[in-house]
């Protein structure tokens, strides 16, 4: 399944929200778009991240599969922001092109994909989103 950068964030920091997304990743293959990884990156250097804490980051991301874009996933990606813009979908913006990215990895592979933020990415055709029990 296709992680997305929010829900990623609370399961490797152990945050309270994780405990509704635990029971979806365990045991399950975790995959990340390289533009999640992007977030994360920039995240830590935002925040000004330890070594230690940057190293921690690393392993966790190494636990994953990333991917990274090739060929056919540009192509994916392109695609998804031209019918969403034709939509006039909020994942047709410039704004969104990582929640575009990650959704054209979900789409791409097939992948069901676990997010918080179902408001740019509910309504994607292809894009199978993980069912939460509201909260």
């Amino acid at each position: 399944m296709v992680v997305d950068t929010d829900v990623f964030i609370w399961l490797s920091r152990g945050k309270a929200q994780a405990t509704r997304y635990a029971p979806y990743v365990v045991g399950q293959r975790v995959v990340l778009s390289f533009a999640t990884v992007a977030e994360l990156w920039r995240g830590a250097y935002t925040r000004g991240y330890s070594q230690a804490s940057r190293s921690k980051l690393e392993v966790e991301i190494g636990t994953t599969v990333v991917v990274n874009p090739t060929s056919a996933l540009t192509h994916e990606w392109a695609q998804l922001v031209r019918e969403m813009r034709l939509a006039g979908h909020a994942l047709g913006q410039p704004a969104q092109a990582h929640d575009a990215w990650v959704a054209a990895t979900a789409r791409h592979f097939q992948l069901p994909l676990l997010t918080e933020n179902r408001r740019h990415l509910e309504g994607v055709p292809g894009v199978q989103l993980i069912d939460l029990p509201t909260a």
